[in-house]
């Protein structure tokens, strides 16, 4: 947001946004509730969660996004209904920021580099979930679990450059959760990408090897 409000506009927020403190595994807004604003993460990680049925239609809570410093939560319930349709839940503990629905109206339409990003924002989301919708059912379990890695990457970027160490933040039960596989399952595609010089494993840590070649994996650009 920073980079694509006026100056003005930035001191404005400044001033009307309202910031929390929230720890490890606290609800941030959860399905069901009224859209009265966005989130920002000013620093932390958070998952966004969604409930599903299995062909037994017994519930389950599926990870379906991970976000980052910065990145923007609760932008999915601005709708005709205004109501989220998912949950969010901080990974660690993390720092929000609320802006109502009123002062974000108003930095779209006060702001044209901050309306365009937004556009560009719900528009390559919509591109991923149609992506992943579309592919889901004939992915391979290898190709889950690189695109899952990615998106990880992608959002949280590494906790070391150099050696390749990811910041996944999440254990590896969740890994599967968000890659859609079943715990063996993502063992075993973990066994298969060490064999094959994309990762390496070292007491439960992930270090991305090559990430050109688990892209290449994911299938497409993701």
């Amino acid at each position: 947001m920073n980079n694509y409000c006026l100056p003005n506009w930035l001191g404005y927020i400044q001033y009307n946004k309202t910031s929390k403190l929230l720890a490890s595994e606290r609800m941030i807004f959860t399905a069901g509730d009224l859209v009265e604003g966005i989130y920002i993460i000013c620093s932390g990680k958070a998952k966004v969660l969604m409930k599903t049925h299995n062909h037994k239609k017994k519930e389950k809570v599926q990870i379906i996004r991970v976000a980052g410093d910065g990145q923007i939560l609760g932008h999915r319930g601005i709708s005709e209904e205004m109501i989220y349709p998912i949950s969010a839940e901080t990974i660690l503990e993390s720092e929000i920021a609320y802006i109502s629905n009123t002062d974000f109206i108003k930095l779209i339409n006060s702001n044209k580099d901050f309306a365009y990003h937004m556009i560009m924002f719900y528009a390559d989301e919509l591109l991923q979930s149609e992506q992943k919708l579309r592919v889901t059912g004939i992915q391979s379990i290898e190709e889950k679990v690189a695109i899952a890695i990615i998106s990880i990457v992608n959002a949280f970027g590494y906790k070391d450059e150099n050696t390749g160490e990811l910041d996944l933040s999440i254990g590896l039960k969740e890994l599967a959760n968000f890659a859609i596989v079943s715990l063996p399952s993502l063992h075993k595609v973990i066994d298969i990408l060490i064999s094959k010089g994309v990762i390496e494993l070292n007491n439960k840590t992930i270090f991305l090897l090559s990430e050109s070649r688990l892209r290449n994996i994911a299938s497409f650009d993701y």
